[in-house]
């Protein structure tokens, strides 16, 4: 079985997965092509600017569904689902259920293989799918038919704002709670948050931007704590 170094990109079942029929194949390619692989090969280019584009169309199309969606909820609890929507958690899941990060292109690294299990590379290969897309087709009419293909069953789950959740346990339980957020050493675009609870670290997390990473961090003392109390 080759690895993901050394994959050959099978064009008929990514498209059969995705649901779309790309006419111009390099951007396929690009979609699935990380930048460790595209360091290692010169004529590769990585996914980072069409997930980008990616990003922006996943954002619009999220919001105009749950705009009609619900009707009668206002600005703050749209955002909050489409926050929660787009997150890493759900986007890498959907990643995981239709085993595509089996097709991404990564570099030959001793340590690269923790890449094919990091959520944030999942959910930029969803967003770069998504850019692909866009670009192939010229419309948002395609990607957002992937979008819904694979995020429809995902629209009623319960929204939950674990930081919150997590301030307001400890407020009530009067426990001194910070949520201590930077951005890596390693990578800039990457941000690192620890939540510690009376001092104890509690949940870390990892996410492109400040939100995502409290997101992460927040919710494994959401899981591990707050919810077994309930």
């Amino acid at each position: 079985m080759k690895t993901n170094s050394e994959i050959a990109l099978d064009f008929g079942d990514i498209e059969n997965i995705i649901g779309y029929r790309f006419e111009n194949k390099e951007l396929l390619v690009t979609a699935f092509t990380h930048s460790s692989y595209a360091n290692e090969h010169k004529r590769a280019c990585d996914y980072e600017r069409i997930e980008f584009l990616g990003d922006a169309a996943l954002g619009y199309i999220v919001g105009k569904r749950l705009f009609s969606y619900f009707p009668s909820s206002k600005e703050g609890e749209l955002t909050k689902r489409r926050a929660s929507l787009v997150s890493a958690e759900t986007l890498s899941e959907i990643i995981d259920e239709y085993g595509l990060i089996d097709y991404l292109r990564i570099g030959t690294g001793k340590n690269n293989k923790t890449i094919l299990l990091s959520e944030n590379v999942k959910c930029d290969l969803f967003e770069a799918i998504v850019g692909a897309i866009v670009l192939d087709s010229g419309s948002l009419i395609s990607a957002e038919k992937f979008i819904w293909t694979k995020m429809e069953k995902y629209l009623g789950r319960p929204c939950v704002d674990y930081k919150s959740k997590t301030l307001e346990y400890c407020a009530k339980k009067k426990l001194k709670c910070t949520i201590d957020t930077r951005q890596t050493e390693e990578n800039e675009k990457t941000f690192f948050c620890e939540v510690f609870v009376n001092g104890k670290k509690e949940g870390e997390g990892k996410g492109r931007n400040k939100h995502f990473a409290e997101r992460a961090a927040c919710r494994i003392f959401y899981e591990n704590v707050i919810t077994k109390e309930a």
